[in-house]
């Protein structure tokens, strides 16, 4: 004899639960090696800059500050002059992104590690990208007062777009595939 099948409410439940368990404890140990994760950020997204954008980059390190390093600035020496970027809130998103992942249930752990792989990599790139714009393209940028919000904006939702891609991409193909099918 099988035991009954939970109700779809009680699973929603847990994945919250869990999420709201594992993703502060999951952002204070990211927030504790960012400065590693910004140090890396700042040697690739400076080579990239130097090599493909003519900026003449000459180096790059990170200042850790705030309470969990919240406040950390990325900082760039262009010649006489030294930008200087939070890093924080461009790089939290992996954070909520890696606790979506550990919180859903019914995923192999193959499946699980290849789908944080992928995700980590595409928010990785997507950290890679906005800085190298902003280096190339900062004066440009300064005009454009409506496009910090809505890079936030999609960085803050990335995650959860990408967990719902990823982690369910089988429910949405059998979805897609039973309604059209009905037509």
């Amino acid at each position: 004899m099988t035991a009954p099948a939970r109700p779809k409410r009680t699973g929603i439940l847990l994945l919250i639960l869990k999420f709201v368990i594992s993703a502060p404890i999951i952002t204070m140990l990211w927030w504790e090696c960012l400065p590693y994760y910004g140090a890396l950020l700042g040697k690739v997204c400076g080579f990239i800059a130097w090599a493909f954008l003519s900026v003449p980059i000459d180096g790059s390190s990170v200042t850790p500050r705030g309470w969990f390093n919240v406040e950390s600035l990325l900082n760039f020496q262009v010649g006489e002059h030294q930008p200087a970027m939070p890093i924080a809130v461009l790089v939290t998103n992996v954070a909520p992104y890696i606790a979506l992942i550990i919180s859903t249930s019914g995923l192999t752990l193959r499946r699980r590690l290849r789908i944080l792989g992928i995700g980590i990599s595409i928010l990785v790139a997507g950290h890679i990208a906005f800085i190298c714009i902003l280096l190339g393209f900062q004066e440009q940028l300064i005009k454009v007062r409506e496009l910090p919000t809505a890079v936030t904006q999609f960085y803050l939702t990335l995650p959860f777009l990408l967990w719902i891609v990823l982690a369910y991409w089988e429910h949405i193909l059998s979805y897609i595939g039973e309604n059209g099918k009905r037509k």
